[in-house]
């Protein structure tokens, strides 16, 4: 059998491993690639070889760099997602729930996330908190036309988008996955708050104190997921899932690792929160070995380090409870 035909069937088979159980594998590339059962047979035998239009294809359904099988560490290619409106940002939201869709349906999956900031998925459980995030973002970053001149309250939330983001976040509940954050991971958000309300752009008191408090609920509840090492929060079936990391070393930038099967990817932050994917070997070789050197580095907060633990998230409840007060004594 030639070359080609190794790196056709490696490619399907490592497709294969993020396609639930319970759907036909040869149902399911039939409908993507749009040919006969029989047409998906003898590619996955080798017998037919896929097309550059056919991996193009399967590549794009299931989110896969087009460089999957190469080694050259110069030539990186990257897809680029990025958001520019609000219709934007439901598509930004739709591709998070898709890729985590994939994640999750593999037997052997990962998540490992490097944060300089919290990481978006935790966000999605507390509606006003994400609700902020998402008008933050668009106004002070994409600046969408129709929020220029609005300052941000409770009743702008979309429940569209609401209901995208739970879903999100219920799916990283069960992604097995590690994280390292730094104290300025928490202090960019408690920063944003300050800022929208120094600046004026809260609609109400109200509005700023319920973001307050959702901040502080989440910090809470962290530290309870952290203490566990579940992002449920308990124990589900005695396996834990969730690692948090802190480091004293600056990270730079948004760098997160994703396992899916065979198949294994790099999330870089650009733009903020625009984000660039590969699947290049070499590269996600390179930057694994990056993201396990910096947890050497770095001191583990979750499960039995209850003193780091407590003073970590300490130290940013104290800062939320100062931001709470100098709101609640204004005018």
């Amino acid at each position: 059998m030639s070359k080609e035909n190794d790196l056709q069937i490696n490619f399907l088979n490592r497709i294969k491993d993020i396609i639930p159980e319970k759907k036909s594998f040869t149902d399911e590339i039939a409908d993507v690639l749009g040919i006969s059962t029989d047409s998906v047979y003898r590619r996955v035998r080798g017998e037919t070889l896929l097309t550059i239009n056919e991996v193009f294809q399967l590549c794009t359904h299931y989110n896969i760099s087009f460089d999957l099988f190469t080694h050259n560490a110069k030539n990186i290619a990257f897809n680029y997602e990025a958001m520019g409106s609000s219709a934007g940002f439901r598509v930004y939201l739709s591709s998070i729930l898709n890729d985590m869709l994939q994640i999750v349906r593999a037997e052997n999956k990962q998540i490992i996330y490097a944060a300089i900031d919290i990481p978006i998925f935790h966000h999605f459980n507390y509606p006003e908190l994400s609700a902020f995030k998402m008008f933050y973002w668009m106004k002070a970053v994409v600046n969408v036309p129709s929020l220029l001149d609005k300052k941000f309250a409770v009743a702008h939330i979309q429940p569209e988008f609401a209901e995208l983001g739970k879903k999100i976040f219920e799916i990283y509940c069960k992604i097995p996955s590690i994280e390292i954050w730094t104290d300025e991971t928490i202090n960019s958000l408690i920063k944003q708050i300050e800022f929208y309300w120094d600046s004026g752009n809260f609609e109400s008191k109200e509005d700023a104190l319920t973001v307050c408090a959702q901040a502080k609920n989440e910090i809470e509840t962290l530290n309870k997921q952290a203490e566990v090492s579940n992002k449920a929060g308990k124990l589900a079936g005695g396996e834990p899932n969730f690692t948090l990391y802190h480091s004293q070393i600056e990270i730079g930038n948004n760098c997160i690792f994703t396992k899916k099967g065979d198949i294994e990817s790099i999330y870089l932050s650009v733009h903020t929160f625009n984000k660039i994917i590969t699947g290049n070997p070499g590269f996600v070789a390179d930057t694994k070995l990056w993201l396990e050197n910096f947890i050497k580095k770095s001191n583990p907060i979750s499960g039995v380090s209850q003193i780091h633990r407590y003073k970590f998230f300490k130290r940013a409840s104290d800062k939320l409870d100062r931001l709470n007060t100098k709101i609640e004594e204004s005018e």
